[in-house]
């Protein structure tokens, strides 16, 4: 089993410290609601790092699949008539679209 080495800890002052390097603001009401929080996820993750895994391996790995290959041609889809049929006005098959600049 993994031992703990060092059991992380957040404060007020921490919590205070990461809203200011952020950029956000966070009101004296929430510091309280948001240390019990991460500092409830931090001991779920500690315990995860408990668990034993030496000889287990990995259920799947997506780096060691090969990825089928395809030629990749460049296509307009032939879908035009379908497209231009959502246009009121078209013209040779472009949209054609009331003038913007004066």
């Amino acid at each position: 089993m993994v031992s703990k080495v060092n059991q992380m800890t957040i404060t007020k002052d921490t919590i205070r410290k990461i809203s200011n390097l952020a950029k956000i603001s966070i009101a004296d009401q929430e510091v309280e609601k948001l240390e019990s929080e991460i500092s409830s996820i931090i001991r779920w993750v500690e315990a995860l790092n408990e668990v034993d895994t030496e000889n287990i391996d990995p259920m799947s790995n997506s780096l060691t699949g090969a990825l089928r290959m395809r030629e990749d041609l460049v296509t307009d889809g032939n879908k035009v008539s379908d497209i231009l049929s959502n246009s009121p006005v078209d013209d040779e098959n472009f949209f054609v679209v009331p003038k913007v600049i004066e």
